[in-house]
């Protein structure tokens, strides 16, 4: 692993199975796609700090009549200085990891169902994590290996709405969810 300081901008694309988020890590070595589960945990924005770098490859993906070649970065750790959320310049067509996750699932199990039912038991969805903090200001932080659909719906429980105020913040420095509110014995 290198670790190296630079700028991650982190964009929100709609793909075919919903929102996901992409970045551009630009750094002295060079500018890199990120495709990553962690980085869906982030609002769009630029984010300044020090990365983690396990490895450098080339990735391709298929849109529309254009196949795109990029150079990747897989990410092992983030370590934010500063952030400034906000939009991020558009870029090219962005492919959905979610589809490409799928695509690859159903080659290795082609027998096999690759949805599951949304998951309605909330131990289920967290695992270990369930339950979670029930007091203001406890912690969640989410394991992005768990995969990016399951990861998917696990944020869509923390972004959630009870009366037009979030139950749960993000905090960008310290890369994990933050209990704000109570949300009315629903838990």
């Amino acid at each position: 692993m290198v670790q190296i300081t630079g700028s991650l901008a982190i964009k929100t694309v709609t793909g075919r199975y919903g929102d996901f988020n992409v970045a551009i890590l630009d750094c002295e070595l060079g500018k890199f796609s990120i495709r990553d589960a962690m980085l869906d945990e982030y609002n769009e924005g630029t984010y300044q700090g020090t990365f983690g770098i396990k490895r450098i490859f080339s990735g391709s993906y298929q849109t529309q009549h254009r196949f795109i070649i990029e150079t990747r970065a897989e990410l092992s750790g983030i370590w934010l200085n500063d952030y400034q959320e906000g939009k991020v310049p558009e870029e090219s067509l962005e492919s959905d990891p979610l589809a490409e996750e799928r695509q690859a699932q159903a080659v290795i199990s082609a027998q096999r169902q690759p949805l599951e039912l949304p998951v309605d038991d909330m131990s289920e969805l967290f695992g270990e994590l369930w339950p979670l903090g029930a007091q203001i200001g406890d912690i969640v932080k989410l394991n992005p290996e768990v995969g990016r659909e399951l990861m998917g719906r696990q944020l869509a429980y923390l972004k959630r709405l009870i009366g037009d105020e979030r139950v749960w913040r993000f905090e960008p420095k310290a890369q994990h969810w933050t209990r704000i509110r109570l949300d009315e014995g629903v838990n």
